[in-house]
């Protein structure tokens, strides 16, 4: 078995490590939305450029730049509310991203694990985890982790140490720069999607970049 990308067959991987905002699940207007409620509850003008700071950015991150722009609350306040507001906003299901719940299927069904890595939190990486089909992840990489966080490549290394396989034997689905660095870093085999981005993969890009996960094919 080996995945198809535009037509043409590569290698077989053997397993897949999910990124998790923006690639599995269609939540990067939640933090969005989270994070300017944060800032404007808190006297802070809202405006893209504090958004584009914070995007694909691990929580800390996230805080500092609110703190830097005004926000007078300290970093675990301000995590905790980001964390609380798109756990909220989540609600009774997880907005999977366009085919990521074919690709998830077609993955089980040859017998591929999954890995979720990601710089969120583990309560809601498990969430989405548990919401998969059953047996789908054999494990999670989250922000919690006492690692560095993307675009280091230690999280996707872990992930392959929990896959059970090299990371070069390892497939990435990412929507960002960073997570992508990460990826390569690693050693692992890397595809951008734009499906959900706030900053959209460049085209042209040296590792395959697709529009959405209903364009990625496995063939026999």
């Amino acid at each position: 078995m080996k995945y198809e990308h535009r037509g043409s067959i590569a290698w077989t991987p053997k397993a897949v490590l999910w990124d998790l905002d923006g690639t599995l699940v269609d939540s990067d207007p939640l933090w969005v939305a989270a994070e300017r409620h944060c800032a404007e509850s808190n006297g802070v003008v809202w405006n893209e450029g504090l958004s584009l700071r914070m995007t694909a950015a691990p929580l800390p991150v996230c805080a500092k730049v609110l703190q830097e722009a005004g926000v007078r609350l300290d970093a675990d306040v301000i995590i905790a509310a980001l964390v609380a507001d798109v756990t909220a906003m989540y609600g009774d299901d997880v907005p999977w991203t366009p085919g990521a719940w074919d690709v998830l299927t077609e993955l089980r069904r040859h017998g591929i694990p999954s890995v979720l890595v990601t710089g969120s939190p583990f309560s809601l990486a498990s969430r989405v985890v548990a919401a998969a089909p059953e047996g789908m992840f054999v494990g999670i990489v989250s922000g919690d982790d006492d690692i560095p966080h993307k675009p280091d490549p230690a999280p996707y290394l872990r992930g392959a140490r929990l896959a059970g396989v090299p990371a070069d034997d390892c497939l990435v689905f990412e929507d960002s720069a960073s997570g992508v660095t990460s990826a390569l870093a690693a050693g692992a085999h890397a595809i951008g999607l734009n499906a959900c981005a706030r900053t959209p993969l460049p085209a042209d890009a040296a590792y395959p970049v697709l529009d959405s996960l209903r364009d990625f094919r496995l063939g026999e």
